[in-house]
C-alpha cells in the first residue's frame, strides 16, 4: 500500500548549502512545497534575490516563502560554520534533512569565462584544485559534522550529498573543443587550453566515499546518507556544447533543471527509508555507455 504522506515533510527542517544557486533554488522550492522549513546556507546571494527568483521560477506564494531562512555562511570556514549553527540552535529542533549542494561550478558559456578557471592540468597550481576540495569536501564535512548531533537528538534524518557524473567517470575533454577553436593565436602560443579541471573530478569522486563513511558510521542513529549523482544541466550553454553533450547521452539532451527534484525528494523522504550509503545516478544514460 502506498502511503499518501510520503512527501509530507511538514514536521521537518531542511538545510541546503548553496541553496541560492540554480539547482539549489529548485530543491528549496520543492522542499518548501512539501511543507519543510528550509534554511539556506549560501555565501553569495541575498534573501531578497533568492525570494524574487523563487517567485519567478517556482511561483511560490508568501505563505510558503515565510518558511524560508537564508543565512550567509562561508561553509569552508570552521569557526563560521560553528557560529552559524549556534545561532540557529532554536530553529533546528526538527532538523531531519541536509542537502550538501554547494559546489565550485563554473557554467560553460563563453571563452572569457572559462580561460582562468578551466586551466589545463599541467598549468595548474595547487590552489587551483584546492579551492574545489575546500568547498565540495571540507564544506560538506563541516556542515555535516554540525548537523548530525541535531539529527541524533531528532531521531534520525536524511543527508543527501550532490555529486556529478564527472565524479564517477573522467571528463570527456573533447566537449570543450569548440572553446579551444575560438582561442586567439596569441592565446594558443601562451599555452592556453580550456579543459574541465581535475579538482572538480576529484572532489566529486571524494563525495562518494564521504557518503559511505558517514552512512555506515551513523546508521545506528537512523541517519541515512546517500549521494545524488547528476548529469549536465542546461543553462543557456552554447549550442555547439549542447549538441556535443547531447550526442554522448542516450536521451540525446541535457537535463532540465526541474528534473532533479523527483530524485531529491525521493532521497529526502521516507520513500527511500531502506536506502543508505548508495549512489543514485540521474544522468540521461550518460554513464551507461
Amino acid at each position: 500500500m502506498i502511503s499518501s504522506d510520503f512527501l509530507d515533510l511538514s514536521d521537518t527542517t531542511s538545510i541546503i548549502t548553496g541553496g541560492a544557486g540554480m539547482l539549489g533554488r529548485q530543491y528549496t522550492a520543492a522542499l518548501l512545497q512539501c511543507g519543510s522549513q528550509v534554511i539556506i546556507l549560501d555565501n553569495k546571494s541575498s534573501k531578497t534575490n533568492v525570494i524574487n527568483n523563487l517567485k519567478k521560477e517556482s511561483k511560490l506564494d508568501e505563505n510558503l516563502l515565510s518558511n524560508l531562512t537564508l543565512i550567509k555562511c562561508d561553509i569552508t570556514n570552521h569557526n563560521q560554520v560553528k557560529k552559524t549553527f549556534t545561532s540557529l540552535r532554536s530553529s533546528l529542533k526538527n532538523l531531519k534533512i541536509l542537502v550538501n549542494n554547494a559546489s565550485l561550478v563554473k557554467q560553460v558559456k563563453k571563452n572569457s569565462d572559462l580561460i582562468n578557471v578551466y586551466k589545463p592540468f599541467l598549468k595548474m597550481l595547487p590552489k587551483d584544485w584546492e579551492e574545489y576540495f575546500s568547498i565540495d569536501l571540507t564544506g560538506t564535512l563541516l556542515v555535516t559534522q554540525q548537523s548530525i548531533p541535531y539529527m541524533q537528538k531528532n531521531g534520525g534524518g536524511s543527508i543527501i550529498n550532490i555529486s556529478s557524473t564527472y565524479g564517477i567517470l573522467s571528463p570527456d575533454q573533447s566537449l570543450y573543443e569548440h572553446f579551444n577553436k575560438k582561442l586567439t593565436t596569441k592565446q594558443k602560443k601562451m599555452g592556453i587550453v580550456i579543459e574541465k579541471p581535475i579538482g572538480y573530478s576529484i572532489s566529486k569522486s571524494g563525495i562518494l566515499n564521504l557518503t559511505r563513511f558517514i552512512a555506515t558510521k551513523f546508521a545506528q542513529d537512523n541517519i541515512r546518507v546517500n549521494t545524488l549523482t547528476l548529469g549536465g544541466v542546461y543553462d543557456e550553454n552554447p549550442s555547439q556544447f549542447v549538441k556535443a553533450y547531447s550526442k554522448k547521452t542516450p536521451l540525446n539532451r541535457m537535463a532540465r533543471k526541474q528534473e532533479y527534484i523527483g530524485p531529491l525528494l525521493f532521497l529526502a523522504s521516507n520513500m527511500s527509508s531502506y536506502m543508505t550509503g548508495s549512489n543514485l545516478i540521474v544522468d540521461g544514460g550518460w554513464s551507461a555507455w
